[in-house]
């Protein structure tokens, strides 16, 4: 099983990422009292670029913080967690379905699939909700 990371991707990503349709309340709530000073009040279009650039601080922190707690898990299952460039890649020698079974027993197969990058191990979803629990190799 192979699972790849990106913990930090390109600035204009990470930037554009912070005011992407649809925008969390708890992101609004944010830009709203960190635009609070400004005397047209900035709108997510318009925002200046300090209060995004902490709504992008605190989005990497979120996310940066929850990855490490994962890997840190893997980690200490004996799994193999490396950086190849700007990646983090996560190997081990189980089958797809044993790999993915560990995740679950491990509490972690949902944080998992909401931070893995294309080229990763996944589940393949099943129906349009998605949450098949027949395991196939396949991309993001």
């Amino acid at each position: 099983m192979k699972l790849i990371f990106r913990p930090i991707r390109k600035p204009a990503e990470e930037f554009a990422e912070v005011t992407k349709e649809p925008i969390s309340r708890g992101m609004e709530t944010y830009l709203e009292m960190h635009s609070f000073g400004f005397p047209d009040r900035p709108t997510p279009a318009n925002l200046p670029v300090s209060v995004r650039l902490a709504a992008t601080a605190k989005v990497l922190h979120e996310r940066i913080g929850i990855l490490s707690d994962i890997l840190r898990r893997l980690e200490n299952i004996g799994w193999d967690v490396h950086t190849e460039g700007d990646v983090v890649v996560v190997q081990n020698q189980l089958s797809l379905e044993d790999g993915w079974d560990v995740l679950r027993k491990e509490g972690i197969s949902d944080h998992v699939m909401g931070l893995a990058e294309r080229g990763s191990d996944k589940l393949a979803a099943k129906g349009p909700a998605g949450g098949g629990e027949r395991p196939e190799q396949g991309l993001s």
